[in-house]
């Protein structure tokens, strides 16, 4: 009778023990007397469930959220044992998980909302414990993974200094459980990549997520409320299709390229419809209704929905030094993206900084001519000037070098220079004369930027300055030297009339 009374003791006096304690909360004492009939009996079923049940009471949300996750790990992993040696526990531990995970998931939902109304940093650690305590009872349910990961950002950015590193392991768990990530956990991780110095990590996670992005398949997915039968029609590569169907339902588009179109409508007239336009796994167009029909339309081949990771990508490049990447990946964004500026400034930018100055202009004057107002593009547009007319003068320099030669050996010989000598001479200084009237031409077309970038530029900041100095050295070597003088005082230079350049 006391056996039975017992309960799951099983016979083993520790068991029961560990019960007591466990209803008196004393989760050591319990856990203790748990080991101490394992040790008795190392295939005691009974004993894991209830090593589990232990560590689930133990859990306390106001723990740190790794606290608590570790707890619920080595709850599921007592179940694993009970398992193995009574396969025939498996459907009432799957019962329990599935109750756990449900339980622990709404509460996370619960104070994350509750979070986001008040900012409270505790109610976002809280979120994230029981978020992080599902995902240890089901480690392969990705949602509330990035739920976790979600709850560990916004709770570093409710504190003063808070650190969102925190939330890196988490988002990689995330990335590799998920079999198709969102785009939007991509864009966070790299960018907590960069922020950490990182940039390896985020340059191998953005080319990967590049290359699965790329290869989304476009799809319409019609929502809103549970249940909705609708009905509509779909345009695509030319063709078009009547479609049907309850929420949630997606509308496939095998690969279209160009424009699109959709048109839904509910058959009933309680409930919203929403309906969205998935292009490379980023929602291109978003519409909801409550009556009517939703139609949503877009020309794909103007959609640019991984412009940010590739911009981010190239971005780290640079930061990397993988110079020859980064401009290889730069000609071919051009290509697809001929008008964006930004690509235009960063690949002529490189290109400067590369001494490949010709091509360096090319690319800096398609920028400022699609934004004139983008002052750095100006300024790096007459500082790729000016370098090019000072490379003039080093070639310049060089050929009075050897014109000051021939001159110098006659001398060293007491002799008049010879014919040859002289027709050499000749030719020097026409060549000297011709480099001169480039170099000028060059300093002069480097004005013009220059003046608009130190009319756009702060007036008391470095980069006006900087402006100032090209500006003055461009008028010096064009022989206006009042012209340049205007400019000494925001220089903060003295003039010298005999340099040989201007600006980076």
């Amino acid at each position: 009778m006391l056996a039975a009374l017992s309960g799951c003791s099983g016979g083993n006096p520790y068991m029961g023990t560990a019960e007591d304690a466990m209803e008196q909360q004393n989760y050591d004492r319990a856990l203790a007397n748990i080991d101490s009939a394992l040790v008795q009996d190392s295939a005691n079923v009974d004993a894991y469930l209830m090593r589990a049940q232990i560590l689930r009471q133990r859990a306390d949300s106001t723990m740190p959220p790794d606290d608590y996750r570790v707890l619920y790990r080595q709850a599921r992993e007592a179940e694993a044992m009970a398992i193995k040696f009574d396969p025939g526990a498996r459907s009432d531990v799957e019962s329990q998980r599935r109750v756990t995970y449900a339980q622990q998931s709404q509460r996370g939902a619960k104070a994350f909302r509750r979070a986001r109304q008040t900012s409270d940093s505790m109610a976002y650690r809280q979120a994230a414990a029981h978020f992080g305590a599902a995902s240890a009872t089901y480690p392969d349910s990705a949602s509330v993974i990035l739920n976790e990961a979600y709850a560990r950002l916004n709770m570093a950015q409710s504190k003063q200094a808070g650190n969102m590193a925190g939330a890196i392991p988490v988002m990689e768990r995330y990335i590799e459980t998920a079999e198709q990530p969102q785009k939007n956990a991509y864009d966070i991780l790299s960018a907590l990549y960069l922020q950490e110095g990182q940039t390896q990590e985020a340059i191998d996670l953005m080319e990967t997520a590049r290359q699965d992005l790329s290869q989304r398949p476009t799809y319409f997915q019609v929502g809103g409320s549970q249940g909705l039968k609708y009905s509509g029609t779909v345009e695509a590569n030319g063709s078009s299709q009547s479609v049907s169907g309850t929420t949630p339902g997606r509308v496939s588009l095998d690969n279209a390229s160009s424009t699109v179109r959709g048109t839904f409508s509910k058959a009933q007239e309680k409930g919203q419809l929403r309906v969205q336009l998935f292009y490379q796994g980023t929602a291109v167009q978003d519409t909801m209704v409550s009556a009517g029909s939703a139609t949503l339309a877009t020309d794909l081949s103007q959609e640019a929905p991984l412009a940010q990771i590739e911009g981010r990508l190239l971005n780290a490049y640079n930061q990397a030094g993988q110079t020859e990447k980064a401009m290889a990946e730069y000609r071919e964004q051009i290509e697809e993206n001929p008008e964006n500026v930004t690509y235009r400034y960063n690949y002529g930018s490189m290109l400067l900084q590369a001494g490949r100055l010709g091509e360096a202009v090319e690319q800096l004057q398609e920028a400022v001519d699609l934004e004139p107002g983008n002052v750095k593009a100006q300024y790096n547009l007459g500082a790729a000037y000016s370098n090019q007319a000072r490379e003039v003068q080093d070639s310049i320099q060089t050929l009075n070098d050897s014109l000051r030669s021939i001159s110098q050996q006659a001398v060293d010989e007491n002799r008049e220079p010879t014919a040859e000598e002289e027709q050499m001479v000749n030719e020097l200084d026409k060549q000297i004369q011709t480099l001169e009237e480039q170099k000028q031409k060059i300093f002069r077309q480097a004005i013009p930027p220059l003046e608009r970038a130190r009319q756009m530029a702060d007036t008391d900041g470095s980069f006006r300055q900087d402006a100032c100095a090209a500006l003055v050295t461009a008028y010096v070597q064009i022989e206006q030297v009042q012209k340049a003088q205007q400019y000494e005082e925001c220089a903060g230079m003295q003039i010298q009339t005999g340099g040989d350049g201007g600006g980076n």
